[in-house]
């Protein structure tokens, strides 16, 4: 069953959410199933597309496809001037239609970490029982998972035998295997856990909003821009569409538009640094200093050897694999298998510090598909130092904000990044690796740190995962509390990965559907 859509919005409507993205779908099914209450769920991208993408084997097909809202960076200084493009999720389902479908929760200290940085009850025994009921794992229910949840995780199938060698290499140089990198091994190499269910994807649609869609209270509206929240007399009222349509909320206004989309929405509508928002004409609702700052995300580079036994994916869009996927949802298709390797800080044990992605297709500096059999691994620092920020350009709703991830500046993340990438080098060098691929295509060479450094500020991406724009806490820059109110603001919510006081160890999309679980049982608690 699809979730029922709206060519028109109730005018009142209880709790009104802002964003269909992972989080913002999660609170719409929560509030939908736990209670009667009357939910219009607001997305700025199409209803329809939420499953243009079921395909897992065709997921780097929708990177540049109109489903994705498209923020350009200023100028890195640290980066040689490069502009970088952040791409997120423009349809319901946000990133989880269009993602890589991994999922990580995060290491234990991440939570920790957040917890002693003032988010009280956000700690790791506070959210292990969480992810517990988001889960319905192939694995079954234990210490860590859980079963019968709205969220399939299980491993990929029909997984090509050559990408396992890269498991074994990784153990050649030292890495432990783990059967399990949301279990108690999470430093080590293993297979990445999926979003994906009888081999199709499984998103946030899938798991929250289907089962809901016969709810009479639930309204679901695409291609619907909020252009400003209303505020009157310090009271979050309801929203304004780009078309005019206004649409008050009896109880809750909930922000769920993500790390880029949320602060802008926040100061647009005079909540955000006073002295920025007098500058642009708006009016001060409330004064603040912490919206838009705390801006970070995986600094993420992509290198890339050849390939010279096995299939890889180029091989996989043949007829013969077209026909296994639409027959029988089977195949090199049915899947995007991925081996992951979590490595430990270079001084010592402790949390991962770097990730490594395996992807069987060659992927050249700007993550476009190369034509020659090839492997890519994308190297992200985990535990970026940098901060930077966003910032309105202008008052019009319409004019892309300025972003500034500050990628690199702090001065210890550039030798961290090198690190990975000589350690990743190293796993590649490993017989068992050998076995399966060959020379270095992308950097050609890897030779002194004062060259790879180049290399890494020339290639730098993006991994997509902005967060902490809007931090909870209880300090003076913090934005929102613990329990996801507006400092300043009564009856408004944020429910996104804006909330984050620092990016998790790890892909965000588990992070942002544990986000939006909180926030559902907040409202639902009182």
């Amino acid at each position: 069953m699809e979730p029922r859509t709206t060519t028109g919005p109730s005018e009142v409507a209880d709790v009104v959410i802002v964003g269909g993205g992972a989080a913002g779908c999660v609170v719409a099914g929560r509030l939908a199933a736990g209670s009667d209450r009357e939910i219009v769920l607001l997305e700025a991208g199409s209803v329809a597309d939420a499953r243009r993408s079921p395909m897992p084997g065709g997921a780097f097909a929708a990177l540049n496809d109109e489903i994705l809202h498209t923020d350009v960076t200023v100028p890195q200084p640290e980066l040689g001037g490069r502009k970088i493009a952040v791409l997120t999720g423009k349809a319901l389902g946000g990133g989880s239609s269009v993602n890589m479908l991994a999922w990580f929760q995060g290491d234990p200290a991440d939570y920790d970490g957040w917890l002693a940085a003032g988010a009280e009850g956000w700690g790791w025994a506070d959210v292990r029982p969480v992810f517990q009921r988001i889960e319905h794992n192939a694995a079954g229910a234990g210490e860590f998972h859980g079963a019968g949840g709205p969220m399939a995780i299980d491993f990929a199938r029909d997984i090509e035998p050559g990408l396992l060698r890269f498991v074994a290499a990784g153990e050649q140089v030292g890495l432990p295997v783990s059967h399990d990198l949301n279990g108690k091994d999470r430093v080590g190499v293993g297979l990445s856990p999926t979003n994906i269910r009888n081999g199709a994807r499984h998103s946030v649609v899938d798991g929250y909003l289907t089962p809901v869609a016969h709810r009479p209270g639930l309204s679901v509206r695409g291609d619907s821009p909020v252009e400003r929240i209303l505020i009157e007399d310090g009271r979050a009222t309801g929203v304004r569409l780009a078309d005019g349509t206004v649409i008050r909320a009896r109880e809750k206004v909930v922000l769920a538009a993500g790390a880029l989309k949320t602060p802008k929405l926040l100061m647009l509508s005079g909540v955000g640094p006073a002295e920025h928002l007098r500058a642009h004409g708006i009016d001060v609702v409330a004064d603040s200093p912490g919206v838009g700052q705390n801006l970070h995300d995986h600094p993420m580079v992509p290198a890339v050897w050849q390939v010279h036994s096995g299939r890889t994916l180029l091989d996989a869009q043949d007829e013969q694999s077209q026909e296994a996927y639409r027959l029988l949802g089977r195949g090199p298709l049915s899947a995007f298998p991925t081996v992951a390797a979590f490595f430990p800080p270079a001084d010592g044990d402790g949390a991962p510090e770097v990730q490594g992605l395996f992807y069987l297709i060659g992927l050249d500096g700007d993550l476009q598909p190369l034509d020659e059999p090839a492997v890519t691994v994308t190297v992200a620092l985990l535990t970026p130092r940098s901060r930077g920020t966003l910032r309105l350009a202008s008052a019009d709703p319409a004019a892309a904000p300025i972003v500034d991830p500050g990628y690199l500046t702090d001065p210890g993340d550039l030798p961290r990044l090198r690190e990975g990438v000589r350690r990743v080098a190293e796993l590649m060098a490993a017989p068992a690796a050998r076995k399966v691929s060959g020379a270095r295509v992308f950097p050609a060479e890897i030779a002194s740190d004062e060259a790879l450094d180049e290399w890494i500020r020339q290639n730098v991406q993006t991994q997509w995962h902005p967060c902490g724009t809007c931090r909870m806490g209880t300090d003076p820059l913090a934005v929102v509390t613990p329990r996801l109110a507006v400092h300043g603001v009564e009856n408004l919510m944020v429910a996104d990965n804006s909330v984050m006081p620092a990016v998790t160890r790890g892909n965000t999309h588990a992070p942002a559907v544990l986000i939006g679980e909180r926030a559902a049982e907040f409202i639902l608690g009182g």
